[in-house]
């Protein structure tokens, strides 16, 4: 650990309390006591062991701070422990991380990223761009002032001054590590002016002021929109290269379209006809409906069990209509900021409207849309429904956007959102029959040296009642019993590539599913494993 040293001294005193401060003092490794030709009791003191004598460090110091000759200093500064420790127990406690951590390059980058100023602790000014701004936090970009209209000037000299009274206030200087004169080449790096002409990626803030009668409104700073942006590829990922802003980069959205096609779905044949009425045709022949004079259904919800392909099957038509396709996942709209999680669910129909044809996923909706209740209308997913019942209810506008939804408890979901013109069509999601069951296990095997002759119906019937997850994972453990069976795993980890071992030799075989099986009853909790299939 970074070596931090005290020196704590105090004299000799008349004082009754005198005996007990010695005694104090002799808990610590390095106690001099004074004597008659060094008159002051002196106490070397590693910071590290501070840390953990913390408490008799301030049972000593409460004792002898009003005599004469008590100090204490901290590598030659002198300083006032009441006022410094509870600061310094950060350094301290990075100190000793820091010593522990494997990757020491960024352990002092805010998440271990080059997106810091040179030090965790000074995260209170924000150098992300993919964070969603808050009231509460400080933005770079909000040091400055605009030098023409719509041309933002950063000003770097008050961001350094910024940053060094943070480290000043939190005893960085004390500090082995940070360095300020890193931080200050963060700083410089940064892009001297903004042009927010043109951008969708800078908003101009304003203030009303009155003139008179008249309502005048003044830039007075901008704020950043792409911390709110899905975009994928040239999106959030490229505004920042090297700790420089690229706003080029970030001008770029890139479409995403999975790489799940129906044929790796199985399991749906009797609702693939459905599917495709319902949701590809709008998307692929939007011309169709507008002859018919009709508006296609904007929201449609799947449901099921877990594991019956919810989301595979969503994928697949984002791949089938070459839709940008826009997972959503709960964590990732809620916010603890009051507001955010609404303009997170507007920023993703905004990318939608840009990148038509589009698809939302929102992946196990319930998570965020649970039914809402008059006494608990502030709750933040109570907003979230809100949000999310007016920005479907406005999605007349968008010609070639559809919002999908999955969830195994249908039952939770406000009501609201299952009323027409919301998601008002609905698809079960059932699990499959003994045909599904085989051609998911085609589907999971087609890559897979399985044995020739062995026909996968034989095991089907064992194979009914599972999930489409379910049978995958037979799949994946009847080869790695396979690779099991035919070598010495261990070893082959061991030893070199190559060495004696033949992938030829290795063939899936009928024990091997039989062993899966029995091994995907053994995970269902409270299931013991039994082997019911036939040996032959």
């Amino acid at each position: 650990m970074q070596t931090y040293v005290l020196l704590f001294k105090f004299g000799r005193s008349t004082s009754r309390k005198y005996k007990e401060a010695i005694e104090l003092a002799g808990q610590f490794s390095d106690f001099t006591e004074a004597t008659d030709k060094k008159p002051v009791n002196t106490i070397w003191l590693p910071a590290g062991e501070w840390f953990i004598k913390k408490r008799e460090f301030d049972d000593l110091y409460a004792l002898v701070c009003g005599w004469k000759g008590t100090s204490v200093s901290l590598d030659g500064e002198e300083i006032r422990p009441h006022e410094f420790f509870w600061k310094f127990n950060t350094v301290i406690k990075c100190a000793k991380e820091y010593e522990d951590a494997v990757d020491k390059d960024n352990y002092c980058c805010t998440h271990g990223t080059f997106e810091g100023w040179g030090c965790k602790q000074l995260d209170d000014l924000d150098r992300h761009l993919s964070k969603r701004a808050s009231y509460a936090m400080k933005y770079w970009y909000g040091f400055g002032e605009f030098v023409s209209e719509g041309v933002w000037k950063v000003n770097k000299g008050l961001i350094k001054d910024y940053l060094k009274k943070e480290a000043g206030d939190k005893n960085l200087d004390y500090c082995k590590i940070f360095s300020l004169e890193k931080a200050w080449k963060i700083v410089d790096g940064l892009p001297d002016e903004i042009d927010t002409h043109g951008s969708a990626w800078w908003d101009i803030d304003y203030r009303e002021d009155f003139e008179g009668a008249a309502i005048l409104k003044r830039p007075v700073g901008i704020k950043h929109r792409a911390a709110g942006s899905r975009a994928r590829g040239g999106g959030v990922s490229a505004v920042m290269k090297d700790g420089v802003l690229n706003l080029e980069a970030a001008e770029e959205r890139t479409r995403y379209i999975p790489n799940v096609t129906f044929d790796d779905v199985g399991g749906i044949d009797d609702i693939i006809g459905q599917i495709r009425e319902v949701i590809e045709l709008p998307l692929k022949r939007p011309d169709i409906y507008r002859y018919l004079g009709i508006e296609p259904h904007k929201g449609i919800l799947f449901y099921g069990e877990p594991g019956t392909g919810k989301t595979l099957i969503a994928k697949a038509i984002a791949n089938e209509t070459k839709a940008h396709f826009i997972p959503v996942s709960g964590p990732e709209v809620l916010s603890k900021w009051y507001g955010e999680s609404e303009s997170n669910l507007r920023d993703i129909f905004e990318e939608a409207r840009e990148l038509q044809p589009a698809i939302i996923f929102f992946d196990e909706i319930d998570s965020m849309t649970q039914n809402r209740s008059e006494s608990e209308g502030a709750r933040v997913d109570s907003r979230i429904v809100n949000q999310l019942l007016t920005l479907m209810d406005g999605m007349e506008s968008y010609d070639n956007v559809t919002v999908l939804a999955s969830t195994n408890r249908p039952e939770l979901l406000d009501e609201a959102l299952l009323r027409p013109g919301r998601f008002d069509y609905k698809i079960e999601i059932k699990r499959p029959d003994a045909a599904g069951c085989l051609r998911i296990l085609e589907i999971a095997t087609r890559n897979m040296p399985v044995e020739p002759g062995f026909d996968l119906g034989d095991i089907v019937p064992e194979l009914l009642g599972s999930s489409g997850a379910d049978i995958v994972f037979v799949a994946k453990e009847a080869a790695i019993g396979a690779l099991r069976r035919s070598t010495d795993v261990e070893g082959l980890i061991q030893s070199a590539e190559g060495d004696g071992f033949k992938l030829d030799d290795v063939k899936v075989e009928r024990e091997d599913f039989v062993h899966a099986i029995d091994e995907l009853r053994s995970n269902k909790l409270g299931m013991a494993p039994t082997r019911t299939v036939s040996e032959r």
